[in-house]
């Protein structure tokens, strides 16, 4: 619809107005030249049957001079009587014109009387006194035609033959229907063929049609005529000026036109515009030389910013390597003597029982903390692995029974130490992995460790792995009765050197990097680790792994 022209929609706008008010008058004509027909014809037929009743009636005030002349010798009535005469010159019209009258009644002296269907509805109508007169446009032979059906009232002279004592036979031999004064006694039928109003209903159609389609070809052209003059053709130059100005001709102005008021204000705000840009045109290479100027100088500002921060970076990762530099000797140079601390520990108890209780407490707190000391100083030495980009995946196929066997065999003594009721189940369908086997069990007994650090006494912690429904992952969940973690700290516990209680008081020990690690090398492999948690409900993590990992 856009690309269509606007004389081209108005001229279709006004066809489907003209075309619509011509079936609309086509209709309402037809529909008033239809009804004046009826009135007509019914106004004719009052009138056939007034004419008819005249006659009958006429007949009917004569009929005992009739009498007098209508006897023979023997006494045998053969005159005329006002049934006769009415038929007869029913007939007689009939005959002489394209209508057709009779008379009719339920039970009829003469056979040829009887009703038929149109006729019958009428007869009981006015027996019922529902109606003066029946009336309707039909069809009898394929033809439409007007019926009319008007009422005969019995009146005095039609006593004689129609009267009381209903049976006795009257003057013409037939046995009196018994009627009263005022009874229907029958019906003129008169049928009116509607040729010639058709004819003209027709012609009268066919000249609305000439008229209207006239009145379209003037209405189109004056239409055309119009919007060439008052639209389209101011339209046409504010579309050349504004190509004008398109192609850089800024001294585009229009002059009054007798169009109309509204092209008139469009033109004078086109020429407003076009001095605007002109003015702005004209101002435009001040502009941009200032902003040239400005943009340069914010050029070298920012060149000044970017190499201050250039340095600035090059100094923090100088710092940052001295410091992973210093992280990675100090704990290798701690792990020496820590390593050797353990190991005359270990010989220390293979090669001599305890003397007493308190020299056993002693091995025990030295061999634990030595421990504990390691695992720290190894998580140390890791992060800075992993700043450093130097941890790799060293994937192969890994059972996590296994797994499950070795953290429960170093997780029982710290639990017997701290009190802590400690449980390990795996389900006996968990699949095989694709990963590290370090890295997961680091993971895990991380997972125990911190369970069984911030779980009080009488407590329990509990290690679950099984596989998922569909068979592609796994999951480790550690569960726990401890201390809980609130809310607003169980996204923060997986951050390095973080810990829920970081205050420098802080009761429980620790760098704060477990959780970071097992977070890193369970996305390393591709996995997730979740926390719910409650504070002093306990805590329960939940690592997911897929089954197949990605080679490295």
């Amino acid at each position: 619809m856009g690309n269509i022209k606007l004389k081209t929609k108005f001229g279709l706008l006004i066809v489907a107005l003209i075309a619509m008010s011509l079936v609309a008058n086509i209709g309402w004509t037809s529909m008033n030249a239809r009804a004046q027909m009826e009135n007509e014809l019914r106004e004719k037929g009052q009138v056939l049957a007034q004419q008819m009743d005249a006659v009958w009636e006429f007949m009917a005030s004569n009929q005992e001079r009739l009498e007098q002349i209508s006897y023979t010798s023997e006494g045998v009535y053969q005159g005329l009587h006002c049934a006769i005469v009415g038929r007869s010159i029913g007939a007689l019209f009939t005959s002489q014109s394209t209508y057709s009258t009779k008379f009719v009644n339920f039970d009829p002296r003469n056979s040829a009387d009887q009703p038929d269907e149109f006729e019958s509805a009428a007869l009981t109508a006015f027996n019922d006194g529902t109606a003066t007169e029946f009336s309707e446009i039909a069809k009898v032979d394929g033809k439409e035609v007007f019926r009319y059906v008007a009422p005969m009232r019995i009146e005095e002279n039609c006593l004689d033959c129609h009267g009381e004592p209903a049976g006795e036979i009257d003057v013409t031999g037939f046995p009196k229907e018994g009627w009263k004064l005022g009874d229907v006694g029958g019906a003129i039928s008169i049928v009116m063929p509607l040729d010639v109003y058709m004819e003209s209903e027709r012609a009268s159609v066919v000249q609305d049609v000439i008229f209207f389609s006239g009145m379209l070809v003037v209405c189109l052209l004056v239409v055309y005529l119009a919007l060439k003059y008052l639209v389209t053709r101011p339209l046409s130059r504010i579309r050349e000026g504004v190509e004008s100005i398109q192609r850089g001709n800024l001294d585009v102005r229009f002059a009054h036109t007798q169009s109309s008021r509204e092209m008139n204000d469009l033109m004078g705000r086109f020429n407003a515009m076009a001095s605007d840009l002109s003015d702005i045109y004209d101002n435009l290479e001040t502009q941009v030389a200032d902003r040239t100027a400005q943009l340069a100088a914010a050029n070298e500002v920012l060149k000044r910013q970017r190499a201050q921060l250039e340095e600035a970076n090059g100094r923090l990762r100088d710092e940052n390597r001295y410091k992973s530099d210093f992280l990675a000797m100090m704990s290798h140079e701690l792990r020496t003597p820590l390593t050797s601390i353990i190991a005359f520990t270990e010989l220390l108890n293979r090669e001599g029982d305890p003397l007493n209780d308190e020299e056993r407490e002693t091995r025990r707190e030295i061999e634990a903390n030595s421990h504990a000391l390691l695992l720290m100083i190894n998580d140390i030495l890791e992060m800075t692995r992993l700043d450093a980009g130097r941890t790799e995946l060293t994937r192969e196929v890994v059972d996590l029974g296994d797994v499950a066997g070795m953290v429960s065999d170093v997780m029982r003594s710290l639990s017997e130490r701290n009190g802590v009721a400690f449980t390990c189940e795996v389900e006996p369908d968990v699949p095989l992995l694709r990963a590290d086997f370090e890295k997961i069990r680091h993971v895990v007994e991380n997972l125990c460790g911190n369970a069984l650090k911030f779980t009080p006494v009488g407590g329990r912690v509990r290690l679950h792995i099984a596989g998922t429904a569909e068979g592609d992952e796994v999951l480790i969940s550690v569960e726990d009765t401890g201390i809980g973690i609130a809310p607003v700290d169980q996204q923060r516990i997986f951050e390095r050197f973080v810990q829920a209680d970081s205050s420098v008081s802080r009761k429980y020990s620790g760098t704060g990097l477990g959780l970071a690690l097992a977070r890193e090398y369970v996305e390393m492999h591709g996995g997730t680790i979740v926390v719910e948690s409650e504070l002093g409900q306990g805590s329960t993590f939940t690592v997911r792994l897929p089954v197949t990992g990605e080679e490295d």
